[in-house]
Order: C-alpha cells, then structure tokens, then sequence
C-alpha cells in the first residue's frame, strides 16, 4: 500500500488512486471510503471527494448515495466494445506506419522489446511482472501510434479504455505464458511493420487483440464477483 505523503491535491489522490483501480490493488467491487482515503493521505475530505467525483466519472467508481462508494465491476460488454475499437485502429494506425516511420525511430522499439525480455527474464514475483509488463505493453503501443503521427488518437483510446486497462490486468498477474505470447506478438509486429509485410501484420494485429480475451472464459468464471455481467 502507498504510504508517502502526497500534496493534498484531488488530482494527485485521483491518479494514485486510479492506478491502483487498473493494478487491481483495489479490486473489483471493494468498499472505498472517503474518511479512510482521507486519513490515508492525510488531507480533507473534499479532494479526495473530488477525485472520487472524477473516478466516477471515469466509471471506475460507483457510488450509491447512503450506501457507500465501490470500486466498479468490470463491464465484459464494454470490454468487447474497446477491442473491436482498438483492432479497426490498430489495422489502419500500423497500417500507416508502415509506409512513414523513419529508420532512425527504431531504436525506441527496439529499447522497448529489450526491456521487456529483461523483465520476462527478471526474478519477480507474479503480480509485480504482470504489472510492470503492462505498463511497458502501454510503452509499446503508445510509441507506434506517435511514430504514426497518431498520439491525439491513442490519448481517445486512453480516456474510454480503463475497464479495458484493468481486464488486461486481471488476464496478465500470475501468467508468465500469457505474457511470453505478448512479447513475442510485439517483435512480430514490428518486424511485419519494418517489412511492410501488410498481410501477416494484420493477422498478428487481429491476434494480439483478441486471444486473450477469447481464451478468457475459465478465468472470467473462477472470479464472477469481479464482473458485471456473466451471462
């Protein structure tokens, strides 16, 4: 749990907050208090009423007027929504790429990938891999799409996607595999998009999306309290 002192702000207590939500280090459908986060923080109520206001706002919190505020359930619906999204992005983003990025560009790719396997190869514990992979896989993504020239339309997809964010997550903790496959779909990408090999990257694009989320099916049932709708 985060302990040092923050500076009082609701957008500070609203980001620290936030990234724990997507971390799932407060999980789906916890009781969130405002005295408690207060105290925490050791500031007033009314930032960190404010940042709840803001996370709400976000669809990261629910709160029921006399009830109390939670965390809010992950929306499967939702989720199924942002990839399609992300993948008829992705097809035309990369696509683009393709034909404009510069040689000279990538290095950064190429620093990305490298850290990722030193972390693949690091000694971390489950979780801590899972979460510091994704903030990387976020690397990854938001590189190519300002390599594109696209970055006003990676920060759209940042500001619909958090229960996309914290389904990655929930997908990723304590699946080292899962993670290798990750890893190994971000070289092929690049090396299709420095070919300009159109055909396979659109194949490894359509992958990349969607097989976690359609091999997700036996971890989704293991946890129905983190989720809003299982039919």
């Amino acid at each position: 749990m985060y302990t040092k002192k923050h500076t009082g702000t609701s957008e500070a207590v609203y980001q620290k907050l936030k990234e724990q939500i997507l971390h799932l280090e407060l999980p789906p459908g916890s009781a969130i208090s405002e005295i408690d986060t207060a105290a925490q923080y050791e500031i007033s109520r009314t930032p960190v009423r404010d940042a709840f206001k803001m996370l709400a706002s976000e669809g990261l919190l629910e709160i029921r007027p006399h009830i109390g505020t939670f965390v809010s359930l992950i929306d499967l619906n939702m989720i199924s929504d942002i990839l399609y999204m992300r993948e008829t992005l992705e097809q035309a983003v990369f696509r683009d790429l393709t034909s404009s990025y510069d040689k000279s560009q990538e290095f950064r790719i190429r620093l990305i990938l490298q850290k990722q396997r030193e972390l693949l190869d690091a000694d971390l514990n489950a979780d801590e891999l899972g979460r510091a992979f994704i903030i990387s896989d976020n690397d990854f993504h938001n590189t190519l799409y300002e390599m594109a020239g696209k970055k006003n339309v990676m920060s759209f997809l940042k500001g619909i996607d958090s229960q996309y964010e914290r389904f990655r997550t929930f997908l990723n903790l304590g699946d080292r595999d899962n993670l290798m496959r990750l890893y190994g779909d971000h070289k092929a990408l690049w090396e299709y998009i420095s070919n300009k090999d159109y055909e396979n990257l659109s194949n490894t694009i359509s992958h990349h999306i969607y097989d976690g989320f359609n091999a997700s099916t036996e971890i989704v049932y293991k946890h129905p309290e983190y989720f809003k709708s299982i039919k």
